[in-house]
């Protein structure tokens, strides 16, 4: 193989005196070669990787900024990275794949492939796109790194020879460290769940980012029960027991923020497997156009917020960001002289003023037992957390017709289905059209990342399915968004208002559809609709709002 320099020069891209001072500088400054002729100026970074690519064979990386896989950052170290600027990208066929500026250091390759045990592949990238992309995806998590790394290497064999491992373990080391590490992670990563689970395959831990589950780390499976007590230990569960779920909770202070993870522990045929929900402890709602409401439908919610009684309704599926919608709602209504009591499960947000009540089904308080201890504290307002049974819709019904503001939400898929929900639920048709004053449907779409928007290549399908004729857009994945495309979230809505032709339709127990038809010709913007003026402003795309709705 030829040496760089002769490489250079036969593809004229430098001139010999520059490769003599090149060669100079490099000896004098103990640096490469082609990191001297960058530093004088005799040849751009980007021409040299083109030049190591073709003397090498090495396959080098677009420009565009580096993106990884976050399940591989682990194995290398954030100092390793700086130190001989390389970085993880991904897992190909069992292999890690590695970009690095220099094509030149086997040694570090050969150590690495030793210490992981398998094949390092290695691609080609300028030095400024590496440095970016370490400072991007290392920065706040070399503790996680580190941490991860420990327990890679940790020694667990003596443990696993019990089903509980050592209390004093438990407590402290790298095990310690790395869990700590995960719950932070996951709130600075704006993660709604976290997912500690093994299969008959492996063992990874997934983080849920905009509603999406993606795999973060990959430990070794045999390091799961010691993770697991771990996280039990914190929850102040049952450690020795494995037959039965439990549940309890880790409270943590991030960043300034107190963090509340409700963890549910179950029991599954290859281990126990855990769900962590954080819940910020914060004391403000977002409004309701931080949430993505369209100015027609904030229009109609203060409307319905205008009436003194009456039974306001949210549908939608579990996880749609009806609960939000309510905190937003309430703290629009929470002003001096007005009483608002909250029955929730679980609190998810501590608004002042409120008196907010934890369902707790260990001592019967159940949210029909809780809404009829509420009715006698004078309140004004009222949030039920979900009507799910009979009992709690009769007494909701009842709070409403009898001088009450009450809200809640129930698991159905569009608004003009709510009055339906409620039948089956068992309340009188005509009871729920004297009190019902409007009801809302809302789903949760992700939002396109703005810094890598290009045009979007729709099946006939889905366009057909949308009634989409126009051009739509998505994220191709870039740095900003980690190769997803897709960064936060935002609602979709319908909200309907019962006047006397819906209370009428309502009454003869209409069909949903022939709810929808006849508000539709009342100005009823629905999901889809709503959908729809969010692609034409490029806001999310044609593909994820098919997924939702």
């Amino acid at each position: 193989m030829k040496h760089l320099g002769d490489f250079l020069l036969e593809h004229a891209l430098i001139t010999q005196p520059q490769l003599e001072k090149g060669l100079q500088l490099g000896i004098k400054q103990g640096i490469r070669l082609g990191e001297a002729l960058i530093d004088l100026g005799f040849i751009s970074e980007e021409e040299l990787l083109n030049a190591l690519s073709g003397q090498f064979g090495i396959e080098r990386l677009g420009p565009e900024e580096i993106v990884i896989d976050p399940t591989v950052l682990h194995e290398i170290s954030a100092q390793t990275a700086r130190k001989h600027t390389l970085i993880p990208l991904h897992q190909k066929a069992g292999a890690l794949v590695v970009a690095a500026s220099d094509p030149m250091i086997t040694s570090v390759i050969g150590d690495l492939e030793r210490r992981l045990k398998r094949r390092v592949l290695l691609k080609l990238a300028t030095r400024n796109q590496i440095l970016r992309a370490i400072e991007r995806y290392y920065t706040g998590r070399e503790g996680l790194e580190e941490s991860m790394q420990q327990i890679q290497s940790y020694e667990t064999e003596s443990l696993l020879e019990s089903l509980e491992p050592d209390d004093a373990l438990l407590q402290r080391g790298p095990i310690v460290k790395f869990v700590n590490q995960v719950l932070i992670g996951a709130a600075k990563e704006r993660a709604s769940d976290i997912h500690v689970e093994r299969d008959g395959l492996g063992f990874h831990i997934r983080y849920r980012i905009d509603g999406i589950l993606k795999t973060m780390f990959r430990p070794k499976i045999t390091l799961h029960p010691m993770i697991v007590s771990r996280i039990k230990v914190m929850a102040k569960l049952d450690v020795s027991e494995h037959r039965i779920p439990q549940d309890g909770r880790i409270m943590m202070s991030i960043d300034g923020v107190s963090v509340d993870f409700r963890v549910a522990v179950c029991p599954c045929i290859d281990g126990e497997n855990v769900v962590l929900r954080l819940l910020n402890n914060e004391s403000k709602a977002p409004e309701l156009t931080d949430l993505g409401f369209a100015d027609k439908s904030v229009e109609k919610m203060n409307q319905l917020l205008s009436h003194h009684f009456g039974l306001v309704l949210v549908a939608g599926q579990t996880g749609s960001g009806k609960t939000t919608t309510l905190y937003s709602i309430l703290q629009q209504l929470n002003k001096e002289g007005v009483k608002i009591i909250t029955l929730e499960d679980p609190v998810e947000i501590r608004l002042p003023m409120l008196n907010q009540i934890q369902v707790n089904t260990k001592v019967d308080l159940t949210f029909a037992s809780g809404l009829r201890s509420i009715l006698r504290m004078d309140p004004d307002v009222i949030l039920v957390g979900e009507i799910r049974d009979e009992e709690t819709a009769v007494l909701a019904v009842n709070a409403a017709m009898t001088g009450h503001l009450v809200f809640s939400t129930v698991h159905c898929g569009v608004a003009s289905e709510v009055p339906i929900r409620i039948s089956e639920i068992g309340i009188e048709p005509y009871l729920t059209a004297n009190v019902l004053l409007g009801m809302m449907a809302q789903r949760l779409v992700r939002l396109n990342c703005p810094h890598c928007l290009i045009e979007e290549e729709v099946p006939d399908k889905i366009r057909q399915k949308l009634g989409v004729d126009f051009q739509t857009f998505h994220g191709k994945g870039c740095a900003a968004c980690a190769g997803i495309g897709y960064r936060g979230r935002s609602c979709i809505e319908e909200v309907l208002i019962v006047n006397n032709d819906i209370r009428k339709l309502i009454i003869e127990r209409a069909t949903s559809q022939e709810i929808e038809r006849v508000a539709a010709e009342q100005g009823l913007t629905t999901l889809i609709e709503a959908g729809k003026a969010k692609l034409k402003n490029r806001l999310t795309s044609a593909v994820e709002l098919a997924r939702v709705i």
